[in-house]
């Protein structure tokens, strides 16, 4: 009992003297920016960020945005992100003093100029540590493993461990590889396994696909520490990332209480700082170069138990300052009645003029309304139009109500920008979370959907039909119904089914 009472002094008192020895730092900053956190990092006082904005029904594609925003979190720039990025996994990282991005699979590689224009240039290597005796790289092989590579600067041989896409920190002449849940010590990478498919950049990015079965070896390392006792499909506990600062190696961890930072004693993480607020440090699977590139500083995304509130970590030697973002953006929700109002203004103005529309008069019936862009950067055509020479349409959305919103899609030729079709489509509106309790809440909404949108077609039919007169054709067969006007050398069209109700306008 004695023993046990001096034991938990002495831990005491060492979580108070190291604590001393970090400079721990929180900032609260409000930023209003559309869309979700992608990757992040920190960089020289401001933050670079990408963000996901959602595509509506047009799930196929993808639509980031890319900004640099100061630390009080006013935008500087906002930067159009290249085609050969608008995917789903992508890294950002810092090499040379210089931002990079590296799309994931075929590994095209952008850095960011003094302009802040994104240039091609290299496909990225996968290096991962770099010192004047070994270039460290690893690869994720997903189901299959992963692997880390040690290369000699002296023989050119390598040496491989199974960690898979590893934070690497190297302490006196020890290499300290954080991978998953557990701490790999390395004395000497010579006692690793010789690799007999080593890493190399021509199979690795140059070549389609590389693949390869991973190693689970750890022959030459030492466990300093393996958290075991979690549920996989439940997990409290993640390692975030390792760092060294005073000459030790700490680590940023979350348990099933609370975000900490500790250090390793006997095979146990030991904390010495707790965060009083609910942060989740995380790192994207495809966002793994940034952490250390041959230097001693790194950020770190996390996320809290809301949605719209997220941060970073910086972590510079024994500085560590923590910015938390709260994103007051809010996408606005019109109600029914302004909708209608405003449908039956617009279609006049469109139908009255729609021999002279173009691009730039659309965009501004729908700017004045504050409507969301969510113009998609693939090719997307409308058989109406076929043989003819037109752009991807601008599209816009607007929330009507918690259930249903509106998109509008503008097709339109690409040498005088006049307008060439019109779609009004009303549809779900996927612009929401979905967690299990809203998914089957959504389930049991079924009928009640499909009633909405029929209300929907009747009184929008009815309002044409006021307009226009009785439609030339009406068809009604169990899966909807479509009517369609032919006057003053235009087509409308106006179709239902159990999952939307389509306006259209084109020139006959």
């Amino acid at each position: 009992m004695k023993n046990l009472i001096h034991i938990i002094i002495l831990v005491f008192i060492t979580a108070s003297c190291q604590t001393q020895e970090l400079n721990v730092e929180s900032k609260n900053v409000e930023i209003n920016i559309p869309g979700r956190p992608g990757p992040w990092i920190a960089y020289n006082d401001n933050f670079y960020c990408y963000f996901k904005t959602d595509n509506d029904k047009f799930s196929s594609g993808s639509n980031h945005q890319f900004y640099i925003i100061d630390k009080d979190g006013k935008i500087k720039s906002q930067i159009d992100v290249p085609k050969k990025l608008q995917t789903f996994y992508y890294d950002l990282y810092i090499k040379n003093d210089t931002i990079f991005t590296t799309e994931y699979y075929d590994h095209h590689t952008f850095y960011l100029d003094k302009n802040n224009n994104w240039i091609e240039t290299k496909k990225g290597i996968d290096l991962y540590y770099d010192d004047k005796d070994y270039s460290v790289y690893s690869l994720d092989f997903g189901e299959w493993g992963g692997v880390t590579w040690f290369k000699d600067k002296q023989t050119g041989k390598q040496f491989e461990i199974g960690a898979t896409t590893p934070v690497v920190n190297k302490l006196r002449e020890s290499y300290y590889l954080t991978a998953g849940k557990s701490v790999l010590k390395i004395d000497n990478p010579k006692m690793l396994d010789k690799s007999e498919e080593p890493y190399v950049y021509q199979k690795a990015v140059l070549d389609e696909r590389f693949h390869r079965e991973g190693n689970y070896s750890t022959n030459g390392a030492e466990t300093i520490f393996e958290y075991e006792n979690d549920d996989y499909f439940n997990p409290t506990f993640s390692l975030a990332t390792s760092f060294i600062s005073n000459e030790k190696l700490y680590h940023l961890y979350k348990d099933s209480i609370s975000t900490k930072i500790g250090i390793i004693e006997d095979k146990k993480l030991v904390p010495f700082h707790e965060f009083k607020s609910i942060i989740i440090p995380f790192h994207w699977y495809y966002d793994t170069r940034n952490p250390i590139q041959k230097n001693n500083f790194q950020s770190v995304q996390f996320k809290t138990d809301k949605d719209s509130v997220y941060g970073i970590i910086e972590i510079d030697k024994n500085d560590f300052k923590v910015t938390q973002f709260n994103n007051i953006y809010i996408e606005p929700v019109f109600g029914e009645k302004k909708m209608n109002e405003w449908l039956e203004n617009t279609f006049d103005n469109y139908y009255s003029n729609f021999s002279v529309l173009t691009l730039n008069q659309i965009d501004k019936v729908e700017q004045e309304i504050n409507a969301t862009d969510i113009t998609q950067k693939h090719k997307i055509s409308a058989y109406q139009l076929d043989g003819q020479n037109v752009e991807t349409p601008r599209i816009y959305r607007k929330i009507e109500s918690e259930k249903l919103s509106l998109v509008t899609m503008y097709y339109y030729t690409e040498n005088d920008k006049k307008i060439q079709l019109v779609s009004f489509e009303w549809g779900k509106n996927r612009n929401q979370n979905q967690d299990f309790e809203n998914i089957v809440a959504e389930m049991a909404y079924e009928g009640k959907k499909e009633k909405l949108f029929k209300q929907k077609f009747d009184w929008i039919s009815d309002y044409l039909k006021g307009k226009l007169g009785e439609p030339n054709d009406n068809k009604t067969d169990k899966n909807g119904t479509e009517q369609k006007w032919k006057k003053d050398n235009k087509i409308i069209a106006l179709e239902y089914n159990k999952s939307d109700v389509e306006l259209t306008i084109y020139s006959e």
